[in-house]
């Protein structure tokens, strides 16, 4: 009988709680409400109906963006991502998807005699990175290297046709910051820099940093 009676007021106390407990959800962002924007009513209504099996739903949407890539179907792809990052915004894989498939994918789709679009989606890319997935994902390091990574090979390289015009968008964008005449001591520290990993892990705290990098991710073994 007080085994019944103190279950019950267990119950009765953590059932006052929720309300308390699932506003704290929502204030720190840990709960996905957003409505899916432009979605077929078949999938919206899929989305409310199965509730707490959303993560079903997207397994589904995931399978299918993948297809959809494989098959070169980039745009179509584009949107099942976009709708997958709404339903579950803390999968950092389907932000790097989706960030990636800009980048990338839609980018080189585009004829490189219009290099303003293709500029356009590597931008898209990376932006979508910095100011949604990460502050989202804080400590997703498959997100920081994504982002790091269309900046170095993207833009940095010279692998895209478009890779000079992408370089001059990123300079006159850093004006805001740098301002219209940067001083040039900045670039020249940034130009001594070292150039080869063994003297950049010349200094202890990058050598702490890179090596607490590779405990984490196995992505910077060997590198």
């Amino acid at each position: 009988m007080l085994c019944g009676v103190l279950g019950a007021a267990f119950l009765i106390g953590a059932a006052m709680q929720l309300d308390d407990i699932r506003s704290a959800r929502e204030e720190m962002g840990l709960v996905a409400t957003a409505a899916l924007e432009n979605a077929p009513p078949s999938l919206a209504f899929a989305t409310v109906a199965l509730g707490a099996f959303r993560g079903l739903l997207v397994n589904i949407l995931w399978i299918r963006a993948d297809n959809l890539k494989q098959e070169g179907k980039f745009f179509d792809a584009k949107q099942l991502a976009e709708w997958i990052t709404t339903l579950q915004p803390r999968f950092a894989a389907v932000w790097d998807f989706h960030a990636w498939n800009m980048a990338y994918n839609i980018s080189v789709a585009i004829p490189n005699t219009q290099p303003e679009e293709r500029w356009r989606w590597v931008r898209n890319g990376y932006e979508l990175l910095r100011d949604r997935a990460i502050p989202l994902n804080p400590n997703s390091i498959l997100l920081y290297r994504s982002l790091a990574w269309i900046f170095q090979h993207k833009i940095g390289d010279i692998a895209d046709d478009c890779h000079r015009y992408y370089k001059k968008e990123l300079a006159l964008s850093m004006r805001a910051v740098l301002g219209e005449r940067p001083d040039s001591a900045l670039f020249e520290k940034l130009a001594a820099t070292p150039q080869t990993l063994e003297g950049i892990l010349a200094d202890p705290k990058v050598r702490e940093f890179v090596e607490a990098l590779r405990q984490v991710d196995s992505a910077f073994e060997n590198r």
